[in-house]
């Protein structure tokens, strides 16, 4: 039987997602330039809120109740 090639390029596979769950949140006015007043370089706004969001529930899982 002969072989059929639909293309010369094999095919791949997509990467894992990092972020698989997404919200959308909105904020009080003047809030995001506050934010990127603290970011450091080369660091996104997202990194900053998922960062401050984790930092926040380890300190609330750590808090006795």
């Amino acid at each position: 039987m002969t072989e059929i090639h639909i293309s010369a390029i094999a095919p791949r596979v997509g990467r894992k997602l990092l972020w698989p769950e997404k919200m959308v949140a909105p904020f009080a006015k003047g809030t995001l330039a506050r934010i990127d007043a603290l970011r450091t370089d080369g660091e996104g706004r997202t990194d900053f809120i998922r960062d401050a969001v984790e930092r926040e529930i380890k300190r609330r899982a750590a808090k006795p109740s």
